[in-house]
């Protein structure tokens, strides 16, 4: 916390001191000091020194368990995260979220500010179309195995039995329409700087063009003046 460091200790039982800092004591053992490149907090009791490690700590990492425990795990992820449904939901929301930017265009860009639902019609069925040519299953296998890669089993079983509690379920229950929202607010950012950009791009293409015809035309005066 800025320059101030603060301790949360628990004993066996699991019982603990709140948030203490060096020269305060937790039972009968005093915060002596605290060793930031190995994240050691010593303690001192009765003149003894004793060494314990912040938990998580690069001093001494958890084990991230076998390839084989942390795929189990990363399938029970997959399994509770319900993957075919959370991508359904959430390529529908964003086919929705891309429909509604383009109602807003076609609006805008309407000399009576009519909509034409035909071209949004077509775009949907078409990404539709596309969507339904994918095969997700091998998509999520891909998937289990990079999180088991990526994740240790301790991490792993962590994420996995958040998606158990309510507040998981409705974290991906839910994702679809963040996402959606997302999409709607970023999207005319990302459109203008789009814009911005191919105007840049334009422009730089224009010179170019320029230069090379100008290189040319020094070219041929110069193989003209050559013969």
């Amino acid at each position: 916390m800025g320059d101030t460091q603060a301790f949360s200790i628990t004993d066996s039982v699991g019982s603990g001191g709140g948030w203490l800092k060096i020269g305060q004591s937790f039972r009968a053992y005093e915060l002596s000091e605290y060793d930031s490149e190995t994240e050691t907090l010593t303690l001192v009791r009765d003149g003894r020194e004793f060494e314990i490690s912040l938990a998580g700590s690069k001093a001494s990492p958890a084990d991230p368990g076998s390839m084989d425990e942390r795929m189990k795990e990363a399938g029970r992820l997959m399994e509770l995260m319900n993957f075919e449904k959370m991508i359904d939901d959430s390529l529908e929301a964003q086919m929705n979220a891309m429909s509604d930017i383009l109602r807003r265009q076609l609006a805008q860009a309407s000399p009576d500010g009519k909509t034409d639902e035909e071209p949004i019609e077509f775009q949907a069925k078409a990404m539709r179309s596309m969507f339904s040519e994918i095969d997700w299953a091998p998509i999520e296998a891909g998937l289990t195995e990079a999180y088991a890669e990526v994740f240790s089993q301790e991490e792993l079983a962590g994420m996995a039995n958040f998606y158990t509690t309510p507040a998981g379920q409705a974290s991906i229950e839910k994702m679809p329409e963040i996402q959606r929202k997302s999409m709607e607010v970023m999207m005319p950012a990302i459109m203008q700087a789009s814009n911005k950009m191919q105007q840049e791009m334009t422009a730089f293409m224009k010179e170019r063009t320029k230069r090379l015809q100008e290189l040319n035309e020094e070219g041929e005066k110069l193989i003209e003046a050559a013969e």
